[in-house]
């Protein structure tokens, strides 16, 4: 049974928090798995720029990267039906703990990504500069595009890494675990992973998860994280995860935070339409 606790709790010294890393399954909330579940249509999210086909079948997607372990339970339902999802597949991928993407060693995480493969921020900003976007009002429509150079267009990938990416085949119940990393940040990003959910060679759903910007600050104190620390896009500052949902929070795209040993663990049911 996970560790669960009122708060989370946010220390006052960074060097305590760095000695105590191995104790981080201290600092979250949440109730099990069991107790997660809603029945609800989970908002749909743009795939992002770093999205690479064909990812391979596999639990444990971290490929030797250093990082805090995030364990990610998912469980794919019909939102309709509230029913367990059999022969589903989820795919996930995600930024290592300093905002580098497999497959894209080319891309500088201090920078917006363009498409078309430019480097440099909007208005032709400096190296590295991290002022980050205006999130949109309460019922006020973005723009047509995401801000700061991000859209959901695609780029090629340029190198043959793939860790933090993978898929796997849900069981009957319709779920699927797997083992990953706490992500780092990159420029204009708040901390997220990407899911894509298929069924019988037909996408159902790509989103986005989020996470409480409390963990991230704990956890972006600790090695190897702290080089960057802290990070200048909390929820607050992320647009992107607003374009598909007319200017407003987006549904069931935060997971519920326990802990196991020095493990963080996310569980989510995650409600698809089928098609």
């Amino acid at each position: 049974m996970p560790d669960q606790h009122p708060r989370i709790i946010k220390p006052t010294r960074r060097e305590t928090i760095i000695g105590a890393s191995a104790a981080l399954g201290s600092l979250v909330v949440g109730p099990d798995f069991s107790r997660a579940a809603e029945c609800i249509l989970t908002s749909t999210q743009i795939d992002g720029p770093y999205h690479i086909q064909d990812a391979e079948d596999r639990h444990d997607v971290r490929s030797g990267k250093p990082g805090v372990d995030l364990l990610l339970r998912m469980k794919i339902v019909d939102a309709e039906g509230c029913e367990g999802i059999a022969g589903v597949r989820t795919e996930i991928w995600s930024c290592d703990a300093l905002g580098n993407y497999s497959g894209h060693p080319d891309v500088d995480p201090n920078v917006p990504p363009r498409l078309g493969g430019g480097g440099r921020p909007p208005g032709g900003g400096a190296r590295g500069r991290t002022g980050g976007p205006r999130p949109p009002r309460a019922g006020q429509r973005p723009p047509a595009g995401p801000p700061g150079g991000v859209r959901g267009g695609h780029r090629e990938p340029t190198g043959p890494k793939r860790f933090l990416r993978g898929s796997q085949l849900a069981n009957d119940q319709g779920e699927a675990e797997f083992l990953t990393i706490y992500p780092g940040w990159y420029n204009p990003r708040a901390v997220h992973v990407h899911v894509k959910v298929h069924l019988g060679g037909q996408e159902l759903l790509t989103t986005q998860l989020y996470f409480p910007d409390d963990l991230t600050d704990s956890i972006h104190q600790t090695e190897p994280y702290a080089e960057r620390y802290p990070t200048p896009f909390p929820n607050s500052k992320d647009r992107v995860k607003y374009w598909t949902t007319g200017g407003e929070e987006p549904i069931g795209v935060f997971p519920t935070m326990t802990t196991e040993g020095n493990a963080q663990v996310g569980t989510l049911t995650i409600g698809v339409k089928r098609v």
